[in-house]
């Protein structure tokens, strides 16, 4: 029987990504890896609890020949650049970026040897567009972009494409404790003057799966975010 083609997910936990993944990847292996301990599922699958990347090489490394990682991993901690410690910005930093670069170093030999893989990093564009309290989260999401572009640039003759995902805003917990006033006014900065939907951020990501020639690129899934 022929192996699926496999899609790892990191900072699998958070709401978005369990969402994003309900029901809608039946024709592949799920494998949803999170550095936290959660009771949350996606969809039929429980989280993988990992230490380092060497687990997650041993799971691909003889299993699967098109291998897709997907970074759903950010730590945002509000506060002002006057009060904003270094400490808070290298905790921003090491979850949204050098944990990332970790496993791609790890997984890439094996997508070179396949000549094929998919590398997505699930940006935001309120980061991009720049926000008031939010500076160590827009240097993460600023490193994953050219982390991005670095990875299509050295790796895309091996069949590799790496992307950002730019995303707008989506119905999550977080959003639902805005005060009624700051919730008009990000609806009305939307194009759509709507909130997200999964299903356009799962077909966005299976475009990406299914497209060679697409990398290095952001592709806004926002709404038209202002």
């Amino acid at each position: 029987m022929a192996i699926k083609p496999c899609i790892c997910i990191f900072g699998a936990g958070s709401q978005i990504a369990r969402n994003t993944f309900k029901n809608q990847f039946k024709n592949y292996e799920i494998y949803p890896f999170s550095s936290f301990t959660s009771k949350h599922k996606i969809s039929e699958y429980k989280l993988i609890k990992y230490k380092n990347t060497s687990e997650v090489k041993k799971i691909l490394e003889t299993k699967f020949n098109k291998i897709t990682l997907i970074f759903f991993n950010s730590v945002s901690i509000d506060s002002l650049i006057i009060n904003k410690s270094r400490k808070e910005i290298l905790k921003e930093l090491d979850e949204g970026v050098l944990k990332s670069h970790e496993i791609v170093k790890s997984v890439l030999p094996i997508m070179i040897k396949n000549n094929w893989g998919r590398i997505i990093f699930i940006g935001s564009s309120r980061a991009l567009k720049g926000d008031s309290g939010i500076s160590g989260y827009m240097i993460s999401k600023y490193a994953s972009l050219g982390y991005s572009k670095s990875i299509s640039k050295e790796y895309g003759k091996f069949g590799i494409t790496s992307n950002y995902l730019s995303l707008g805003l989506f119905d999550t917990n977080l959003l639902k404790e805005v005060k009624d006033r700051d919730y008009k006014n990000i609806i009305r900065n939307t194009d759509t003057r709507s909130l997200g939907d999964y299903k356009s951020l799962s077909n966005a990501i299976k475009f990406i799966i299914n497209s060679k020639y697409t990398t290095g690129s952001i592709i806004n899934v926002d709404g038209g975010y202002m």
